[in-house]
């Protein structure tokens, strides 16, 4: 009597996105030990992202913010736009709400912490393959913070109004870092770098360079 064999399940194909060697291997390590994920391709840049998702075509993507050559958000919406059912999740080290609200807001599907546990990792991938959206419950607890604050908040309103690169200009003034660093690790020239400071300013109402620094130092100090 011939025995009837069980069709393998198809995996989800995960492309990871991440500017760190470490990270990557990390999380590829952990997708390919489940049943039902695996890591299909990894990137470590706006560019080598872009080439992986069109050569690849993955089923989700795991994407760093903080990516040396870019601006991670723009590759979501670059990503939805064409691909509006490949899943994006952002896994990021910044836990402020504002990178969650703005990630979700230009189409990801999902934002997890690099602080969160591999199982919660794991749970997220899970929950947004079934058609979930997920956020962790420290960063829900922020957004509700966030929305009985508001009405006193200007300062996040101003924040919020910076556009992808120059909230990422206005994190690393806060890191500390100089016009040049920052024009060296975004690939941008000095000059750019100033206008970015300059609309920052105009953005949040700040009257000098030693106000954004200030500004930058303590939005980072909270995070």
């Amino acid at each position: 009597m011939a025995t009837k064999t069980k069709k393998a399940v198809p995996k989800t194909r995960v492309l990871v996105v991440d500017d760190h060697p470490l990270v990557r291997y990390a999380l590829t390590q952990l997708l390919n030990k489940t049943p039902d994920l695996e890591c299909c391709g990894e990137a470590d840049g706006m560019a080598t992202a872009r080439a992986a998702a069109r050569e690849l075509a993955p089923d989700f993507v795991l994407l760093d913010l903080s990516l040396g050559d870019g601006d991670g958000f723009g590759l979501i919406t670059e990503w939805k736009r064409a691909s509006p059912a490949m899943k994006v999740v952002v896994i990021s080290r910044h836990d402020e709400v504002v990178y969650a609200e703005r990630s979700l807001r230009v189409g990801a599907d999902g934002f997890v912490t690099k602080e969160e546990t591999p199982d919660e990792v794991l749970r997220c991938v899970r929950l947004v393959i079934s058609g979930h959206r997920y956020v962790s419950d420290k960063i829900a607890a922020q957004v509700e913070k966030r929305l009985m604050e508001l009405p006193q908040s200007r300062g996040r309103e101003g924040i919020e109004s910076l556009s992808g690169r120059e909230l990422q200009v206005f994190r690393m003034l806060g890191e500390g870092r100089n016009n040049k660093e920052i024009a060296e690790q975004l690939s941008l020239s000095p000059k750019t770098v100033e206008t970015y400071r300059d609309n920052i300013k105009r953005k949040l109402g700040l009257p000098d360079s030693v106000s954004l620094i200030r500004h930058a130092a303590n939005w980072s100090d909270r995070r």
